[in-house]
């Protein structure tokens, strides 16, 4: 006969010891205490679980004998049938707040003030234990529990980080209103941060409610005017809803400011290459060059490099922006759009079939699973004349991307023509 019996502190736990076994001084072996001879007590273990509820857990194993059955009743009688095994409140599907608040409070004793800081750990515990089983809904309302109750608790270490867990998992599964709920909670815990705020105007960002990430950026911006994460985050709320020249004034006015900001000089190339003043465009995009020149910042210099690549790319000027294509290559060495947007130039711009076979080569091997390095690849072999080859790469490319109408186009020219395609 066993029992396992859940105490909400250590505490507790060894109060019940001392008081029913005379227990003070706990000594351990493999989470075994190391009992004076008791009638009918086989042993006692602490555990930290049972059956993955988490807890100050005191598992006794009662003798199988007539001392056994007698020592199991008597503990029986001592203990609230609510803390032993399977009747511990521990909810695995979601209840109303109200019904949860009652059962936990009963729980853990929440507003005693005796072993506050073990008891509210523990509930933490149990809050991080549904999050990992995905009832992401009970979390929910546990956390809004320790707004109620205890909110200095989850400041405290920064657990409030489980907030932004939150509201990813919300997101997975497309609740928009849990998520902003669960991000605006961690404002509340972090009123002079800007961090929050910065997850949330990402956040609508993302989900295209670019008038809603303004205003939190504008928000945040009262608090941190030079925050270059928020000015970026709020001109591309500005760009997304077309906004151009509010854009361009917001940020020449941060120019004003802090006129060797790499980063306010890369989000106006940004904007410049949005309006298509391409030429305005590399102007700044070399300046946040200029200002970085001397940093490591790889990141920063393959996003620039790429960006004026693609500037010179739209003013058909195919060799510089090959050269910056290579340029951003050497950050990243296996970037699929850096490849194929090589190939696509060597093939056909520049008319450099071996080149273009090379880069594209490079695509396919790191990333088969790319439909258009497949496609392009398949075009490669047909213009050489090599119609097994591109047969292959075509067929492979539109099992991939079988909604991309130029891959079906190559198939039927390809079977036309009779083995290879004239482009």
């Amino acid at each position: 006969m066993i029992l396992n019996i859940f105490f909400p502190s250590k505490n507790q736990r060894e109060r019940f010891l001392e008081k029913e076994f005379k227990i003070k001084n706990v000594k351990l072996q493999k989470n075994s205490i190391v009992l004076p001879e008791i009638n009918g007590i086989k042993n006692i273990k602490f555990k930290t679980r049972f059956n993955t509820i988490p807890g100050w857990w005191l598992e006794i194993k009662c003798s199988k004998d007539i001392k056994g059955e007698r020592k199991y009743h008597e503990l029986l009688e001592h203990i609230d049938t609510n803390n032993i095994d399977e009747n511990v409140f521990y909810p695995r599907k979601n209840m109303p707040l109200k019904d949860l608040e009652i059962a936990w409070i009963n729980k853990y004793n929440l507003l005693s003030a005796e072993y506050q800081d073990e008891t509210w750990q523990l509930f933490f515990h149990e809050i991080k234990s549904h999050m990992k089983y995905n009832r992401i809904d009970i979390v929910y309302k546990g956390l809004l529990i320790f707004l109620k109750y205890n909110p200095f608790f989850l400041k405290k270490y920064k657990r409030y980080y489980i907030l932004e867990d939150l509201a990813y998992a919300y997101e997975d599964k497309g609740n928009i209103g849990k998520t902003i709920n669960s991000l605006k909670m961690q404002t509340i815990l972090q009123p002079k941060s800007i961090e929050p705020y910065l997850n949330m105007s990402s956040f609508y960002i993302i989900n295209g409610m670019e008038e809603e990430a303004f205003e939190v950026c504008q928000m945040a911006l009262e608090k941190n005017p030079d925050n270059p994460y928020l000015i970026s985050n709020l001109i591309i709320s500005l760009i997304n809803t077309g906004c151009y020249e509010y854009a361009i004034e917001f940020l020449q006015e941060a120019l004003e400011h802090e006129p060797n900001n790499p980063y306010f000089w890369k989000i106006m190339g940004d904007i410049l290459y949005e309006i298509e003043n391409n030429k305005g465009a590399i102007s700044c995009y070399n300046t946040a060059l200029d200002i970085v020149k001397d940093d490591p910042m790889n990141e920063f210099k393959f996003d620039i490099y790429t960006a004026i690549a693609d500037c010179y790319y739209d003013e058909d000027e195919y060799m510089e922006s090959v050269k910056n294509y290579k340029k951003a290559l050497a950050y990243n060495s296996k970037d699929p759009y850096l490849l194929l947007s090589l190939g696509q130039i060597y093939f056909f711009k520049l008319k450099k079939t071996k080149i273009a076979y090379k880069y594209t080569k490079l695509l396919i091997d790191d990333m088969p699973g790319n439909g258009y390095g497949q496609y392009q690849m398949g075009l490669i072999y047909s213009c050489i004349g090599n119609t097994e080859r591109a047969t292959w790469h075509l067929y492979k490319a539109r099992s991939i991307i079988p909604y991309y109408r130029p891959v079906h186009d190559a198939i039927t020219l390809l079977k036309k023509s009779k083995g290879k395609v004239y482009l």
